[in-house]
């Protein structure tokens, strides 16, 4: 087995091809937000269920922050460089190497490009870059499909998100994070060769919407989730998370994921 498919196997479940991963990532861009104010704490309450596949994080937050209960994957966030507080969000550049992630013991890395954004070019050639990079080393790279604030409104446009998605494949991405849409989202996956999971996005309403999402994602397709906020600015994480859990890796319907939730609320 290759070095890269055995990391692989770190991330997507092996009999369901699919994967929960949680992002916790958000502090590098907005700082200390609701949920993840002490990010420690976080990871420990949501890793202690066995529930989460994988982590998405930065190094900081893998070496001042990270303390899981078992062994779970770790997908080391690669760029960055920008805050809300600058001029462009998109603006993010390299900030850790493959051969970084590999002394860190994690098992892939992430790089963003804002497609159609005013930094396409810089974002996309990084991850070209980043990709010649990991193939030497036979690290899996996530490819972080983002917007920008010029094309929010394209979120729920499956055409220009089955762009992003292509492209980002094509720039060497071995798993694509990308929005799901409402219409249309099985074209979105029959347009990319590498597996697709789905961002959260701003906040969910209620928690019904975000499992309504994430079960509409699984059914045109999707190899499961890449979010955070969803799950852990939750009123009920961990319940909101077991629920998740329940539809990526047991076929739950979106009723039985919601009568779990339900159930341990109540508890």
């Amino acid at each position: 087995m290759h070095g890269k498919e055995r990391r692989l196997r770190r991330i997507l479940n092996k009999e369901t091809g699919r994967s929960l991963v949680l992002a916790v990532d958000h502090g590098m861009a907005l700082g200390p937000m609701t949920g993840i104010v002490n990010v420690a704490e976080t990871i420990r309450q949501l890793d202690a269920t066995g529930k989460v596949d994988c982590w998405l994080m930065t190094k900081g937050i893998y070496n001042h922050a990270f303390d899981p209960a078992g062994d779970p994957g770790v997908i080391l966030r690669a760029s960055g460089g920008a805050t809300i507080a600058g001029p462009e969000l998109t603006r993010e550049g390299q900030t850790a190497t493959a051969k970084e992630a590999l002394h860190l013991g994690v098992d892939a890395v992430a790089t963003s490009a804002f497609v159609g954004s005013p930094y396409e070019h810089e974002t996309l050639i990084s991850m070209a870059s980043l990709s010649t990079e990991c193939r030497k080393w036979d690290l899996p790279l996530l490819g972080v499909i983002g917007l920008g604030k010029t094309n929010e409104d394209k979120k729920k446009d499956p055409k220009f998100i089955a762009l992003g998605a292509r492209v980002g494949a094509e720039h060497g991405a071995d798993i694509i994070k990308t929005y799901y849409t409402e219409t249309d989202f099985e074209k979105v996956v029959a347009g990319c060769p590498v597996p697709i999971m789905i961002a959260g996005g701003p906040k969910c309403e209620t928690d019904l919407d975000t499992l309504k999402m994430i079960h509409g994602a699984l059914q045109g397709g999707a190899k499961g989730i890449v979010m955070g906020r969803n799950v852990w600015q939750s009123p009920y994480p961990v319940a909101l998370l077991t629920a998740v859990h329940g539809l990526i890796h047991e076929n739950m319907t979106v009723n039985e994921a919601a009568q779990l939730l339900e159930e341990m609320r109540n508890r």
